[in-house]
């Protein structure tokens, strides 16, 4: 039996990771899920969340906001909304933005802002970017 998995993630801008891995964890629509060499075939949702791949010496993360997975013959397909590899995520960029959509739903609650805030694209960008963080920090790329 064939002890690796072939990993592809494709976003709409193009291939973001392919390689081989021993195992990977990604963020179900009902909970995070493991695969493993051999694994039966599936097609399953995703959701916003950590992508753990699984290598022999370390471990490799990526930060997705939902997509589908499909796994079939030790091959992993998963087309994704948006996905960052950890490395390529901007620490400052992402920071700025968990501030800004904090400072947005604060505002909401005070009311003190004169202009309309959608609340869920606020709490939706909050969830990006404090996903994107934990990325990050999984990865122990926060210096």
């Amino acid at each position: 039996m064939n002890r690796e998995l072939t990993v592809e993630i494709v976003t709409q801008s193009g291939v973001q990771y392919r390689g081989t891995v021993d195992g990977l964890v990604v963020p179900g629509t009902l909970g995070y899920l493991g695969i493993r060499p051999g694994h039966a075939p599936l097609v399953t949702g995703l959701t916003i969340g950590v992508i753990t791949l699984r290598q022999p010496t370390h471990d490799l993360h990526a930060a997705i906001t939902g997509g589908v997975m499909e796994v079939l013959d030790n091959h992993v397909t998963i087309l994704a909304d948006t996905a960052e590899m950890a490395e390529d995520i901007d620490i400052k960029r992402a920071r700025s933005a968990m501030q800004r959509a904090q400072d947005r739903l604060i505002a909401n609650s005070k009311r003190t802002s004169a202009t309309y805030i959608d609340v869920d694209r606020a709490r939706a960008a909050l969830l990006r970017a404090v996903n994107r963080l934990q990325v990050v920090q999984k990865a122990d790329l926060s210096s």
